[in-house]
């Protein structure tokens, strides 16, 4: 009587002592000899590793190629590249660099926007155009508006 397949899977994927034990188990689930339950082990492990015939309802003559569709972008809508200003800049902490020079960046601050990227609060003073580098993922970006 031959083992099912989940079992002789689980069996060839173990050894030792591991195995022992576990073909000892399915010995008595399944009234089989140890000798015999060794051989289907064996037998499986040879047809497991025997090369396997290709899915009959694979396509045969597919061969991928590189392509590239072409996207007309003049109708595309031009994305919002304006800050995001936050209401409330006085209750979040904008103290990015202890330096002297970081210290007067710092209290040249009036505004404050939200990091295009991670949405982290940045402090930025109101001059235009600004490049700002977020301190937490490190993304620059201009704002001119």
């Amino acid at each position: 009587m031959p083992l099912p397949q989940d079992v002789l899977a689980k069996l060839a994927s173990l050894s030792g002592y591991d195995q022992m034990l576990e073909m000892d188990a399915v010995s008595r689930t399944h009234g089989i000899g140890l000798a015999e339950i060794e051989s289907q082990i064996a037998a499986y492990k040879a047809g497991a590793t025997a090369p396997s015939a290709p899915p009959s309802n694979e396509i045969a003559d597919f061969s991928p190629v590189a392509s590239k569709e072409l996207i007309d972008l003049d109708n595309a809508a031009p994305l919002n590249t304006g800050p995001n200003y936050i209401d409330n800049p006085d209750k979040y902490r904008m103290r990015y660099d202890p330096s002297i020079q970081g210290q007067s960046n710092q209290s040249k601050v009036n505004q404050a926007i939200i990091c295009p990227a991670c949405s982290a609060p940045l402090g930025i003073p109101n001059v235009r155009p600004i490049k700002v580098t977020c301190p937490q993922c490190m993304t620059e970006s201009v704002f001119h508006s």
